[in-house]
C-alpha cells in the first residue's frame, strides 16, 4: 500500500512540475514585462522551467520507476544525471533573475 501512494505523490508531483514548466516557458515575455532586463528575466524563467523539467524527470526515476522495478545501474545514472541538470538549471536560474533585476 505504501509502495502505491509513493508512485502515486511521485506521478503527481511530476506532472505538476511538468504542467508549470510549460505555463513558465510559455508565459515567460509576461512575466518578464516590468523586469529592467527583460531578456535576461526572460532566461531566467525559462532555465526555472528546465529545472522543473528535470526535476521531474527525477521524481519519475525515483518515485514509478523504482517502485515497479528494481533499480539497476542505468536508472542511477539517469537519475543521477538529471539531478545535475536540475541543479545547473536552477542556479543559471536564480544567477540570471539576480542579473536581470
Amino acid at each position: 500500500m505504501v509502495r502505491r501512494m509513493v508512485q502515486v505523490c511521485g506521478a503527481v508531483a511530476a506532472v505538476a512540475l511538468v504542467v508549470a514548466a510549460l505555463w513558465g516557458w510559455g508565459q515567460a515575455w509576461r512575466l518578464a514585462e516590468n523586469a529592467h532586463r527583460p531578456n535576461v528575466t526572460v532566461w531566467a524563467v525559462r532555465s526555472g522551467s528546465v529545472a522543473a523539467v528535470a526535476s521531474a524527470q527525477v521524481l519519475v526515476i525515483t518515485c514509478v520507476i523504482g517502485a515497479m522495478y528494481h533499480r539497476r545501474a542505468i536508472d542511477e545514472m539517469l537519475r543521477l544525471l538529471a539531478g545535475l541538470v536540475a541543479t545547473i538549471a536552477l542556479v543559471s536560474a536564480v544567477a540570471l533573475a539576480l542579473a536581470g533585476r
